[in-house]
Order: structure tokens, then C-alpha cells, then sequence
């Protein structure tokens, strides 16, 4: 776990609004050097010039998480500024394949969602534990999962967050048969108020499909009732205290609230009830 972040040097993906960009801001606060990353150019130059006319230690680094190649230049970049990395949060997602049943997505569909929200947080470990470890030293990974991934699966979301929730818990195991002095954790948020609905305006061209199946129309309805939702959820600044605080302790699971909890229980009591 990570006890001490004065000093230190923090990574977070998606930093450059939501979640990310309060947890870049909380942990400058808590004394930390920061490296920012987003795919947005403009919003990230704006984030970190906003650190730095603050008198905080930053820099920007436009990364695209679904390619390892530009999280590998991340770490790079972090070095080279910075000379070392004690805290990654790969926290960068999208809301992905919201138009219809998950059997009618599309092959683009799928490695876009799981692309982002899985593949970015697998390129994250495989790029930056090895680092941590190297060094020797408290460090601390976080991997933004969702609530969505400790209940019941209801879309490709929930897919993508659940397969983080299971890399984390796996990482977590192995790191402490090893007794390493690097802890994970995984984030799971319940409804924070980000653009997190607003995601797609970050699709790649090539990963978009050919004119509109069925459910397009459904899904941009969707994206806005949620939007919308999520405006009225808690602020990431409440967020980022509770993931401070989260670290501090060493915990594997940090949730944001209770408002998940009967679902929680609902799941689990289902899955016990079909053991004979």
C-alpha cells in the first residue's frame, strides 16, 4: 500500500476531466508530482496548465490506453520528467455498446468498449507494475472498475468492468504471494458526475460502423437520460477523497456509497442459492 504521497509521482489516464481530473487535483494537493493522460489534446493542455498556474508539479502525456504501445510511451514520458512513478490510477473509460442486446454488437462495437475499459487497464498493469516493482518501495495501483462490476451484469459496460474487478482481485493474490510492497485496488464508482455518457464523441473513425444499426436512436436516448442522471451524482472531488483515503488503508475494493447495496446482496444471495 501507499502510505505517504508527499513526494511521490502519481499517472492517471483520463485525467484530463471527471474523475481523473479531480484525482490529478487531489493528489497534487496531497503533494504529489502528476502525470496526466487523456486522448482529448485540448482539454488535457488545459487540465495541466491549470496544475501548473496552481503551483503544482505537471505534465501532460496524450495517450490512447487501448494501445499498449502509447501507455509503454506514457511510462516513458513519466520517467523522463519525473524519474519514477509511485501511484498509477488507470482510471480512463468509456460508456461503449449501449444500442440493443449484446448479442446484436457489432465486432467494432466490442473493441471499442473493451478496448478502453479493459484493455487500457490490462496495458496499464503490464506496462507499470513492472516499474513498481523495480523500485522497491510502497506504490500503489488503482484500476476504475464500476459498481456496475458487483452486480448483476446488464450491458457490454458491465462486462468490461467486471473483467477489471477479476484482473485486479488476480493482480492483488499474485502480488501478495510475492509479498511485494506494492498494493492494487479497485475503484467502483456508483453515479459520480462526469461525461462518462458522453464517451462515443471519443470513438475512433475506424472503430465506427457502417451507417446506423437498429438500435442507434435507443441508444443516444440512453446516453442522454444518463447523462442527465449523472449530472445529479456525487462530485469526483468527493470521489477523489474517498480514493485517498482508500489507498492510505490498502484496500482492494473501494466503493463510493450504499446505494448499491441490495443489489450487492441480491447477486451473491443468487449465486449461493444455486448450490445444491
Amino acid at each position: 500500500m501507499l502510505r505517504e504521497f508527499s513526494g511521490g509521482v502519481a499517472v492517471v489516464t483520463g485525467a484530463a476531466s471527471g474523475m481523473g481530473r479531480a484525482f490529478a487535483q487531489r493528489f497534487a494537493e496531497e503533494g504529489m508530482r502528476v502525470v496526466l493522460a487523456d486522448v482529448e489534446r485540448e482539454p488535457l493542455d488545459r487540465a495541466v496548465a491549470e496544475l501548473r498556474g496552481s503551483g503544482f508539479e505537471a505534465v501532460g502525456v496524450p495517450t490512447d490506453v487501448s494501445s499498449r504501445p502509447a501507455v509503454e510511451a506514457l511510462a516513458a514520458a513519466a520517467l523522463d520528467a519525473f524519474g519514477s512513478v509511485q501511484l498509477v490510477v488507470n482510471n480512463a473509460g468509456v460508456e461503449g455498446y449501449l444500442d440493443g442486446a449484446v448479442w446484436e454488437a457489432t465486432e467494432k462495437d466490442w473493441r471499442w468498449t473493451m478496448g478502453v475499459n479493459f484493455w487500457g487497464v490490462v496495458h496499464g498493469v503490464q506496462t507499470f507494475l513492472p516499474i513498481l516493482l523495480s523500485q522497491d518501495e510502497e506504490s500503489h495501483i488503482v484500476n476504475t472498475a464500476s459498481m456496475t462490476a458487483v452486480v448483476s451484469g446488464r450491458n457490454m459496460y458491465s462486462v468490461t468492468k467486471q473483467a477489471v474487478l477479476a484482473l485486479t482481485e488476480t493482480v492483488h493474490a499474485q502480488l501478495a504471494e510475492r509479498e511485494a510492497r506494492v498494493g492494487i485496488s479497485a475503484l467502483c464508482p456508483g453515479i459520480i458526475a462526469t461525461r462518462l455518457f458522453q464517451g462515443s464523441r471519443n470513438r475512433p473513425e475506424e472503430l465506427r460502423n457502417e451507417g446506423e444499426p437498429g438500435g442507434t436512436e435507443q441508444g443516444r436516448e440512453l446516453r442522454r437520460a444518463m447523462h442527465e442522471r449523472l449530472q445529479a451524482g456525487m462530485r469526483p472531488s468527493e470521489v477523489a477523497s474517498i480514493l485517498v483515503e482508500g489507498i492510505r488503508e490498502g484496500r482492494l475494493y473501494i466503493l463510493t456509497d450504499h446505494d448499491w447495496d441490495d443489489r450487492i446482496r441480491s447477486r451473491t444471495e443468487a449465486i449461493l442459492a444455486s448450490v445444491p
